[in-house]
């Protein structure tokens, strides 16, 4: 009887778990290109990747998907309870686009991934490792 009440127990917190932030635990985000230390020349492309969850266009599928936003070289963390910024460090794919070609300056480039609601503000499940890119001159 405990068995099937403990079993019970972690279903029901699992399905609150999903339901509360709207993002299993195990659903993730990454960058599929370029790879972490590639080094690349300009136009770069940055092809997104996303596991257990919905990417669609911002205010579409409320609270069931996000769309991305990528950070490039962003010099302090994001607020989990703010709107992600939007600037040239902080850029916005409000459409649902799954990636992006972007000219960067020549050098060493830090590149992250996050996912936000229709509100702009960050999954924290939904947050990619860091990668470093290096931009040659063309």
């Amino acid at each position: 009887m405990f068995r099937i009440f403990l079993t019970l127990f972690i279903f029901v917190a699992s399905v609150n778990t999903v339901l509360a932030h709207g993002v299993a635990e195990s659903s993730s985000t990454f960058i599929i290109t370029p790879i972490n230390n590639a080094i690349v020349t300009n136009p770069v492309t940055i092809k997104f990747g996303i596991k257990g969850f919905l990417i669609a266009p911002a205010g579409i599928n409320k609270h069931k998907a996000g769309h991305y936003h990528l950070l490039l070289d962003a010099k302090k963390a994001i607020s989990m309870d703010d709107p992600i910024p939007r600037d040239q460090q902080h850029i916005h794919f409000d459409q649902g686009e799954t990636e992006t070609t972007l000219k960067i300056s020549p050098g060493k480039h830090i590149l992250q991934l996050v996912v936000g609601d229709e509100e702009h503000e960050p999954f924290k499940e939904l947050i990619s490792k860091k990668i470093i890119i290096i931009v040659e001159k063309n």
